[in-house]
């Protein structure tokens, strides 16, 4: 179940820094319909959308896509993440236009195990969640007030799901 990996998550990105806004389950419109995006991170190093899976077994990232030894998902995830991006960069381009914006895609299950990487975005098992956003180097850095502008921002311009 996924909502398992999102609690997951959360519950990760509890320990991310005071420097960090963590905004979770927002919908927000744009590209012609409404997104949900499992988790937003905001911080120094850019905005963050992550999102949670919680599926089991072997993933392997290819050129050809997402292979999986478990068949109950069939479904590429990157393809959503790729839509996520777009609304994400359409929503900040006029507040924040240098803000950069990454797509995190977070295997949560215990007995996962990844091999390859997406092209498009970062792939990780939970454990390496906060250590992949805080090593992120981004083109522009963030001040604190900045981070509190985009929160704004996103909140204004979505609505929480749960």
């Amino acid at each position: 179940m996924n909502d398992e990996g999102k609690k997951n998550t959360i519950e990760k990105l509890k320990y991310i820094g005071k420097e960090y806004r963590v905004l979770h389950y927002r919908n927000i419109q744009g590209g012609g319909g409404i997104q949900e995006f499992d988790h937003i991170v905001i911080g120094p190093n850019g905005v963050f959308h992550i999102d949670s899976r919680y599926w089991n077994g072997d993933i392997k990232f290819t050129d050809e896509g997402v292979e999986r030894s478990k068949e109950a998902y069939t479904e590429d995830p990157t393809s959503e993440l790729h839509r996520h991006n777009f609304v994400m960069r359409e929503l900040l381009k006029k507040s924040h236009p240098e803000t950069d914006v990454v797509g995190l895609l977070c295997f949560t299950h215990p007995d996962c195990q990844l091999s390859g990487s997406s092209s498009g975005f970062n792939t990780m098992k939970l454990d390496r969640l906060i250590y992949a956003i805080k090593s992120y180097k981004p083109k522009n850095k963030l001040n604190s007030t900045q981070v509190r502008e985009i929160e704004k921002v996103i909140k204004k311009n979505s609505n929480n799901v749960k």
